[in-house]
């Protein structure tokens, strides 16, 4: 417990410099992340934050020795996602550097013996980090919900995923001390976005941690159930816009998080804590669900996917009403 301090604590220290320095160049060079159709912010911030996640996990990482296949990898993605937040790059382009970061990774894992499930199951993992990496990215819109998210999912693996067994638990531990060196810029108002190269860098982290860790089918589906609002609120929001006929490449503001915080006019902390509650509550009733089986663990999900949907629906339906009302 010691280490695991020590490198929470680095994870802090490298953090917080990153978050003063780094949007002050980006300020100067103009590089601002602008209002647009898809924001949930009304004056240009910088973005950025996430580079004090990186160089926590990276400086970790190298100090425990831990092998490149686990960590070079995510950190030319996350170089990557950073020119991006800089100079939009192309999705194809993105998508095939997160697909070769996952494979060099699982593959470099799987014949470490890493990883205890068969190889063919490689493809499916290669799906599984590549699609949450996105959905974190794109669930990364209002002041803390990436941040707040990330403590959560990454404790509810170190206390009930036995994270603490594998080669990343050290810097996942100093990323957790990053995170709470970024969260002061960023909550309750945001001076500072942790943008792509962190939303980008956290999810595939949290994907590959779920893999590297998960030795059945039921322990991956509790494990991966610790980031259920996001999954649940990205895929209720994927079906609407298929249903309303829009392209899922144009911006948007349909999720969740985004009515309750622009057309509702929640403040942005509200809405964080809510999802929070609402993760840590699913996270509890998967873990015990999980002592009876994988079937339990889905019927859990389901009910509480079913709920977001209906609310989901619901809430946006009276907000109609409403506005028809006036």
């Amino acid at each position: 417990m010691t280490g695991a301090a020590l490198y929470f604590l680095t994870g802090l220290l490298l953090s917080i410099p990153c978050c003063i320095l780094v949007p002050r160049y980006l300020t100067r060079a103009g590089f601002l992340d602008l209002p647009g159709e898809r924001s949930s912010h009304v004056r240009p911030t910088p973005k950025g934050g996430g580079v004090g996640l990186v160089v926590a996990f990276v400086w970790v990482a190298v100090v425990i020795g831990l092998p490149l296949f686990f960590w070079l990898p995510l950190l030319a993605l996350a170089i990557l996602s950073f020119v991006n937040d800089l100079r939009s790059l192309s999705a194809g382009v993105r998508l095939a550097a997160q697909f070769m970061a996952a494979l060099l990774v699982l593959g470099g894992a799987l014949w470490a013996g890493h990883i205890s499930w068969p190889a063919f199951l490689i493809l499916p993992a290669l799906f599984f980090v590549v699609a949450t990496t996105n959905c974190y990215n794109f669930m990364d819109g209002i002041n803390g919900l990436a941040g707040i998210t990330a403590v959560v999912a990454f404790a509810c693996l170190l206390v009930f995923g036995g994270a603490a067994e594998t080669p990343l638990f050290y810097p996942i531990v100093a990323v957790m001390g990053a995170l709470l060196g970024f969260l002061p810029f960023n909550l309750p108002r945001a001076r500072l976005f942790m943008g792509d190269v962190g939303s980008i860098f956290l999810g595939f982290l949290f994907a590959l941690s779920v893999c590297l860790l998960a030795g059945s089918w039921t322990e991956f589906l509790v494990f991966a159930s610790f980031l259920f609002p996001f999954y649940a609120d990205e895929a209720v929001t994927v079906v609407e816009r298929l249903w309303r006929g829009e392209s899922l490449l144009a911006p948007h503001r349909r999720h969740l998080y985004q009515f309750l915080a622009n057309e509702r006019g929640v403040a942005h902390w509200k809405v964080t804590a809510l999802y929070a509650v609402i993760q840590i509550f699913v996270a509890l009733l998967v873990v015990a669900a999980g002592r009876h089986g994988a079937w339990h663990v889905l019927g859990i999900d389901a009910a509480a996917f079913g709920l977001w949907a209906w609310t989901h629906y619901s809430l946006k339906r009276r907000y109609v009403v409403d506005q028809g009302a006036r």
